[in-house]
């Protein structure tokens, strides 16, 4: 995992471990938001707006090159349907969606992952992901959230 290269030239960060690979596993606690056969979807520790979720890949796949066509449909899928859950139950107005791929993308873990973002008036759309910028959220929160998606996933 460290500095590793992906499917063609890409550069990917330097990790000892990969966390995403722990939520999966369940090694690492996180909250989910939902578990599919392919990919997972989960909440975001650091809300930058208040129901940003992660979708990626049950079984590590570092970008979005490596990534199958039947998991690449699952992914865009769980962003669709979590995006709907979001304008349904959190009022959301607009939805970004992102991925970056490599260090010169901006990538910080090397396992493929796609931001859903709720947005709202006043939001600042170009305002995306950067940890260092943000507080992380508290585990109970994040759990709070995610049940939230699941009720408007529900609905």
């Amino acid at each position: 995992m460290t500095g590793a290269r992906a499917s063609p030239g890409i550069t990917l960060p330097s990790v000892t471990t990969c966390g995403f690979c722990e939520y999966v596993a369940g090694t690492r606690e996180c909250a989910f938001v939902r578990r599919g056969p392919l990919v997972s979807s989960i909440v975001n520790r650091t809300q930058y707006e208040t129901g940003a979720v992660l979708v990626i890949p049950n079984r590590h796949l570092a970008t979005v090159l490596d990534l199958d066509a039947e998991t690449l449909a699952a992914a865009g899928l769980e962003a669709q349907a979590v995006s709907r859950a979001l304008v349904e139950g959190f009022g959301a107005t607009g939805i970004n969606l992102f991925q970056n791929n490599g260090i010169d993308a901006n990538q910080h873990y090397p396992h493929y992952h796609l931001h859903v973002v709720p947005r709202h008036p006043g939001s600042d759309p170009t305002r995306i992901y950067t940890e260092q910028q943000f507080q992380r959220t508290s585990i109970d929160e994040q759990h709070r959230i995610a049940e939230r998606i699941r009720r408007a996933l529900a609905s």
